[in-house]
């Protein structure tokens, strides 16, 4: 049984070869949010068989509260067998707006040195991981590296989850003077950190409030740093985005992602987070364009 994001998956069949630990790896804790063994009451049943292949060949939704799904595939693994991963974050993701837990990708966050969350969300590199790993060199906490768990209360954003596995590029250490302490490499070069901590848990589970969400277009070289608010109709067709693209199977995965419907209680919570924010982020979301330190500084460190 495992716990991804707030979400219990539980499953069955042919698992005695590692393949439920294939989803706690580095490689799956870089996509799947805070994936834990717990028992908790499943929201997802997967009924595994084992197989060169990946394939979904069964897939119900919403029977008795719960999605479930048949798939073949071998353990889960980077580089040799990353679709279960992808899969399994899009089901949960599903799952989890279906709970009012929304998984907003292509995000990081970061808490400022008041205690509250600046969101970044941004299309693939436009600076989102380096914001992260200055974040960890100024000693700040992160809460979230890739995939971004929110859910609202009286009008405002929560982060209550979130991926804890940072890579980034090596440059910034060099371009922004910075030093950290990680744990391996990529392949093609990229550092990893594991930022896994107490402190980090403690913070998820009552919820950090989400102070201000700043769309990124950040560059190694790029001038000092300049904003241009986000209001009305452009805040929910941004957030929009970002919050079902994994419903809808955008970060892709062979052979194609599922097609998810989207029932009444998932439109009913995403349209809840996309009124929230036109109401209490009017003023407090901006696109911020330059250089990464200064983007960082002005919207971190300056609140």
């Amino acid at each position: 049984m495992l716990s991804v994001g707030g979400v219990g998956v539980l499953f069955s069949g042919e698992l005695n070869d590692g393949f439920v630990d294939g989803f706690r790896t580095l490689f799956a804790r870089r996509y799947l949010p805070d994936v834990l063994r717990a028992e908790i009451k499943p929201d997802i049943l997967i009924e595994r068989f084992k197989g060169e292949s990946f394939r979904v060949f069964s897939s119900m939704y919403d029977v008795n509260g719960k999605d479930r799904y048949k798939l073949e595939s071998a353990v889960p693994s980077a580089y040799k067998n990353e679709a279960p991963v992808f899969f399994l974050l899009q089901a949960t993701a599903r799952a989890g707006a279906r709970k009012g837990r929304i998984f907003i990708t292509d995000s990081v966050s970061v808490v400022n040195p008041e205690g509250r969350a600046v969101l970044f969300v941004g299309y693939p590199h436009t600076g989102k991981s380096t914001m992260s790993a200055i974040a960890v060199s100024e000693g700040l906490d992160v809460l979230s590296t890739e995939n971004t768990v929110v859910d609202v209360r009286e009008g405002k954003l929560y982060v209550i989850g979130g991926t804890e596995v940072l890579v980034y590029d090596p440059r910034i250490e060099d371009v922004y003077g910075v030093s950290i302490d990680y744990d391996e490499t990529t392949r093609s070069g990229y550092r990893i950190v594991d930022l896994e901590s107490t402190e980090r848990r403690r913070l998820l589970k009552k919820g950090v409030e989400v102070e201000k969400i700043v769309v990124l277009h950040a560059a190694f070289g790029g001038g000092e740093a300049s904003f241009s608010p986000v209001r009305g109709r452009k805040i929910k067709k941004t957030l929009w985005y970002f919050s079902t693209s994994l419903l809808k199977g955008m970060d892709y995965y062979e052979p194609a992602p599922l097609y998810m419907p989207m029932g009444e209680e998932i439109n009913y919570n995403l349209n809840k987070l996309l009124d929230s924010a036109v109401e209490n982020y009017s003023g407090k979301m901006f696109e911020a364009f330059g250089n990464h330190r200064d983007v960082f500084k002005r919207t971190v460190l300056f609140t």
